[in-house]
């Protein structure tokens, strides 16, 4: 398996080949906030390929990585403006030349954070590789996952990512805030700490 970090110009260019892949295999799961995103995203926002170096405005923290391997998120900022900050990140994951997965964290995952694997692909790490990509070019991430959807659920414990509230998501459902502040926290690989009631 092959992941690819999209450019804002690659954006532009596969714009609506990623869009339909997620529609596709989406499975109902993405919602019209989601949708409206990966229609309307401003592809200044994606991160440049080795520009790792992000700070999170709402948490003070500072993160840099340093490659470009495979990694959801807060509100990020890199000192000028939010509308020209790039806060966001696309990653892809191919077998061969076939499209598996498309991974989308916009403003560190609080704006937007989606993963979607093709059906045949699932099982075989694709979700877990993107969702680590999106958490090393970003220093961290942060997102919602519908309580009835105990595969991200599961996938998010297993990554280290801590469920640190949960409130009624978009469509009604009960909806936990997952996050992960940074690659180096303490977080533990399959550790899941309970959510407080």
């Amino acid at each position: 398996m092959r992941l690819k970090l999209h450019s804002p110009e690659e954006w532009r260019q596969g714009r609506n080949r990623l869009i339909q892949f997620a529609i596709r295999f989406g499975e109902r799961r993405l919602t019209a906030a989601t949708l409206r995103t990966l229609r309307q995203l401003d592809p200044s926002r994606l991160q440049a390929p080795g520009n790792h170096a992000v700070r999170y405005a709402t948490h003070g923290y500072e993160a840099s990585s340093g490659s470009r391997d495979s990694s959801m998120a807060g509100s990020l900022a890199t000192g000028s403006s939010p509308s020209l900050a790039a806060d966001s990140v696309a990653v892809s994951a191919w077998l061969d030349s076939r499209l598996v997965g498309l991974g989308l964290a916009v403003a560190g995952g609080e704006e937007c954070c989606m993963v979607v694997v093709h059906p045949e692909a699932r099982s075989l790490g694709v979700g877990g590789a993107i969702v680590q990509a999106m958490m090393k070019e970003l220093g961290g991430l942060i997102c919602m996952v519908a309580a009835d959807n105990t595969a991200s659920m599961a996938l998010c414990f297993r990554l280290g990512m801590t469920a640190v509230s949960m409130h009624r998501g978009p469509t009604g459902k009960p909806t936990l805030r997952f996050e992960r502040r940074s690659l180096h926290d303490k977080a533990r690989i399959g550790h899941s700490d309970p959510v407080s009631q």
